[in-house]
């Protein structure tokens, strides 16, 4: 009996040091990640399927693993069906369960980490503040605050940008343009346009002033949706082209917008929404609202240079045919075309000398069985409707390639 009793306190000791050495953010993590679940088992209860979906995205973002938000997540489909006396009570719910989850992911942006973790870090603060803005709303302003008194623009933005996406603060909107201006000249930045939910990345040129006007340099990419590494990649590239460059969050140029997610920063029922919608009519009207946003803020050039890789073709050809006059040259890159998704085609007079120009690879894998013919579709309708300057050039040895270096040789030349 002795023997079994200290077995059994040695086990008791065993488990309470293996509990005492789980790391604390990975405690907090788990924590809140069962609380997430249990409001959205709540609401999936109240049929509201879409909301729970939510909860349980939020929760496996913290908690992979986590048995509950798992298997809400399996059970959460279809769309929600709650009248809105339970949507009333759900916001009631969520509020409630804000004010113990907010102090929570407070505590985890605390923790220590390092270096490549500190966007996310500071996501929790953001994320605690959406849940609770009343109450740790003076914690995340003491801490863009601490930020920008160190000069760690890239910190303060994160999280201003991310306070003013839940509440606007005259406070914290002018302290986030100045931050801004600084932050994008180092590194790309992600913005909201101002009428539209599209979202997209920016880079200044580095000696950027509103002193004078400047040429404004779109990448569209393709449908790996790799949105800031490309932008990141097309900053180290671009040399002399001194350009404020622009990659808006597209939806026209990818497959399935769900089993990409992860690339986006748009929330789930955005990306639902649009799952199976037109999503040409989002881009083309959030573009439209991004470059008046870049020209009115940065003091943009009228006329765009646009480049666009697979699958970003198809916004690319859309602003050759139906908005040649705000485009000073486009070159498509290997690029998809889908006639079918293509507003009014455009009769300004300018479609006649707008410079375009397709750069091919001659070894891409995708060019005779579809990319051969939807070239042959782009180049027809431009013969037919008045476009007198499109040409391809294929370049020797290239696969399914940006072909940036050729692409920007040939903006540089439109230019002189």
């Amino acid at each position: 009996m002795r023997t079994l009793v200290l077995l059994l306190l040695a086990g008791s000791i065993a488990l309470a040091e293996g509990k005492s050495q789980v790391p604390r953010d990975v405690e907090l993590k788990r924590t809140i990640a069962g609380g997430l679940a249990e409001l959205g088992a709540w609401g999936l209860s109240k049929k509201l399927a879409a909301e729970a979906r939510g909860m349980a995205d939020e929760a496996l973002a913290l908690d992979p693993e986590h048995a509950k938000a798992k298997d809400l997540k399996a059970k959460a489909t279809g769309d929600s069906a709650a009248a809105d006396v339970v949507r009333k009570e759900w916001e009631s719910k969520k509020a409630t369960y804000g004010k113990k989850l907010a102090p929570l992911y407070v505590e985890l942006s605390k923790q220590k980490h390092g270096p490549k973790d500190d966007a996310a870090f500071d996501g929790y603060l953001v994320r605690a503040y959406e849940w609770a803005p009343k109450e740790t709303g003076p914690q995340i302003d003491a801490a863009w605050k601490e930020a920008m008194g160190k000069k760690e623009w890239g910190r303060a933005y994160r999280l201003l940008s991310g306070a003013q996406r839940v509440q606007d603060d005259p406070a914290r909107a002018k302290a986030l343009k100045d931050v801004e201006l600084r932050e994008a000249e180092r590194s790309p930045i992600l913005r909201k346009a101002s009428a539209h939910e599209m979202q997209y990345w920016l880079v200044l040129p580095q000696d950027w002033s509103p002193a004078k006007k400047w040429p404004i340099l779109v990448y569209v990419e393709g449908a790996g949706a790799n949105f800031r590494p490309a932008i990141e990649n097309l900053a180290g590239q671009r040399g002399d082209f001194n350009a404020i460059l622009v990659t808006p969050q597209t939806f026209s140029s990818t497959n399935s917008l769900m089993e990409l997610k992860a690339k986006y920063t748009y929330e789930t029922a955005l990306l639902e929404k649009w799952e199976s919608g037109a999503r040409m009519k989002f881009d083309e009207e959030g573009f439209l609202n991004v470059l008046d946003d870049v020209r009115t803020e940065f003091n943009g050039e009228d006329r765009i240079y646009i480049t666009g890789f697979s699958g970003g073709g198809n916004l690319t050809w859309q602003w050759v045919f139906c908005h040649p006059d705000q485009v000073a040259a486009a070159a498509p890159a290997c690029p998809n075309f889908y006639p079918h998704n293509l507003s009014a085609v455009s009769t300004d007079a300018c479609r006649e000398t707008l410079p375009v120009k397709v750069f091919q690879g001659d070894k891409d894998g995708y060019l005779e069985s579809l990319l051969e013919p939807q070239w042959k579709a782009a180049k027809q309708i431009a013969d037919e409707k008045g476009w007198k300057n499109v040409v391809r050039e294929m370049v020797p040895g290239a696969g399914h390639d940006t072909c940036w270096k050729q692409v920007l040789e040939f903006f540089k030349g439109t230019r002189k």
